[in-house]
């Protein structure tokens, strides 16, 4: 997938859900980014060249790794994501898949995250390990972390979707869509962060920002 393709996916799906809510229901949404917004959220993140601490996650071979155990063989991408049932983090996800061997030859490790229990048989392209971030402690430490009001929590109820029951947790939050690049001294190097959930980065764009760190 090129870089135009990628983007005029994700412009294509803006489109669409715009077009196909509601507008009470889209309202909904314009005002939680605009919230975020004003909270000052992408501020409060771990911000470049600031250090990230380490935490242990399961890998796609079922085998416990350590975040800083990776950084000892090179950069390593962090990206964390909403769920499967977001048709924006589907797209990202397919977008990584396509640049994975290129990632892999540069030394670079792809990490995805989601608060989202494991789904058996999920459509994960990719060779890379999806971690289940429980509680979304992962995204808390990098400061990634909301809490859904009430007619969000209404909203997502309306469509069938129970982020207490996906996520297996009695919270109903979620992490700001992000992407980090971690260089090998355990500080950051690049990140994309942004309070709409529909912007995502260009896996073209993060590959020449990992050259830099490689």
């Amino acid at each position: 997938m090129d870089k135009l393709s990628f983007v005029d996916k994700l412009a294509s799906l803006r489109a669409t859900s715009c077009a196909e809510l509601p507008t009470p229901q889209l309202a909904i949404l314009t005002r939680a980014t605009a919230r975020l917004r004003r909270q000052g959220l992408v501020n409060k993140c771990l911000q470049p060249n600031e250090t990230v601490s380490d935490f242990q996650f399961i890998d796609r071979h079922n085998t416990p790794r350590s975040f800083y155990g990776l950084l000892e063989s090179g950069p390593v991408i962090i990206n964390f994501f909403r769920g499967y049932w977001c048709p924006f983090c589907r797209t990202e996800l397919e977008a990584y898949a396509n640049v994975q061997q290129e990632l892999e030859e540069l030394g670079c490790y792809y990490l995805a995250i989601s608060p989202q229990e494991p789904v058996q048989d999920a459509a994960v392209p990719g060779n890379y390990s999806v971690v289940f971030d429980r509680d979304n402690q992962i995204a808390r430490q990098f400061g990634l972390v909301y809490a859904l009001e009430a007619d969000e929590i209404e909203l997502f109820r309306s469509w069938g979707l129970r982020l207490d029951e996906v996520n297996g947790s009695t919270r109903w939050e979620l992490p700001l869509p992000a992407t980090f690049i971690i260089r090998r001294d355990r500080t950051i190097g690049f990140e994309f962060v942004d309070v709409d959930f529909r912007a995502r980065c260009c896996p073209e764009d993060l590959i020449e920002n990992v050259r830099q760190f490689c």
